[in-house]
């Protein structure tokens, strides 16, 4: 059985939020497997996709999730950033930003700026095994290019985690809100730390605009995963109108139209991700 690593990206941090819920749907989904009926309908393609039979899933796929707590990143400062060469996975030489804040210029701290990143920083050392340590190096007076770039030292630990958890995602979902037109500060934050790095190059993208408009919201973001190199198709970005009326009086998904969307843009990422790999 084939292993599949997606990444989600959220722009509301609130648990209860529609964003928060309509990725818990598609987290479901990867628990799902392919129904009776389907196999039987479909006895010779376990990969095709009817939405409307209700049970769906990619029966050779085991699909693992992670979602990046994208809030408590620290603010981005391009000075900090720009001559930072593109990340490798594992890196060691990626923080001191517990004494080095990216915004100086200011009487805040990194921990002020992002109160939860201690607590943040400790669950992803645990889970990744990646840890904090300072950057080590020999100076060779002979060969003066092997000292490290400064900037590439400052980068914060939670953000070279956030670029090698996105590098070794096999796809990345981001499900967003709109606000004031645009992306929510946390998501465009989070988007712009990716700017100096190809961890989005040729990865399959899944995009959910979900908003009481969203228009807006939909394009930038649509834009942003263009410029970073993202791949994604009119069925894995999708925009939905009106998303606090889909849910019941528990919050459960309900809406027949929504559910049928979430299911083939799910469907079509796997399908994206499998391409993917396959070459």
């Amino acid at each position: 059985m084939r292993q599949i690593q997606l990444m989600a990206l959220i722009g509301s941090t609130k648990d209860h939020s529609s964003n928060q819920k309509l990725v818990k749907f598609l987290k479901k989904l990867s628990e799902t497997k392919i129904s009776e009926a389907q196999n039987k309908a479909n006895p010779s393609d376990t990969r095709e996709l009817n939405a409307d039979q209700g049970e769906v899933f990619l029966e050779e796929l085991k699909v693992h999730w992670d979602v990046f707590p994208i809030s408590g990143l620290p603010y981005f400062d391009p000075d900090l950033d720009k001559e930072n060469p593109a990340p490798v996975a594992g890196s060691a030489a990626t923080d001191q930003t517990d004494h080095q804040n990216p915004r100086n210029d200011t009487k805040a701290s990194s921990s002020e700026n992002a109160p939860n990143s201690h607590n943040i920083q400790a669950t992803l050392d645990s889970e990744t095994g990646l840890e904090s340590k300072p950057a080590t190096f020999s100076l060779d007076p002979d060969n003066p290019q092997n000292v490290p770039k400064a900037d590439h030292l400052r980068i914060p630990t939670v953000v070279q985690q956030l670029r090698d958890k996105i590098q070794a995602a096999d796809g990345v979902l981001i499900c967003t809100p709109e606000y004031v037109f645009s992306l929510p500060g946390i998501l465009k934050n989070a988007l712009e730390w990716l700017v100096s790095t190809t961890v989005l190059t040729n990865k399959p993208m899944a995009l959910i605009t979900a908003a009481a408009s969203g228009d807006k919201a939909k394009e930038s973001l649509e834009l942003i995963v263009r410029t970073l190199g993202g791949r994604f198709t009119a069925d894995t970005s999708i925009h939905i109108r009106g998303i606090a009326g889909k849910f019941n009086s528990e919050g459960i998904l309900e809406d027949p139209t929504v559910i049928t969307r979430l299911k083939n843009l799910y469907q079509q990422w796997l399908e994206l991700i499998t391409e993917n790999k396959d070459h």
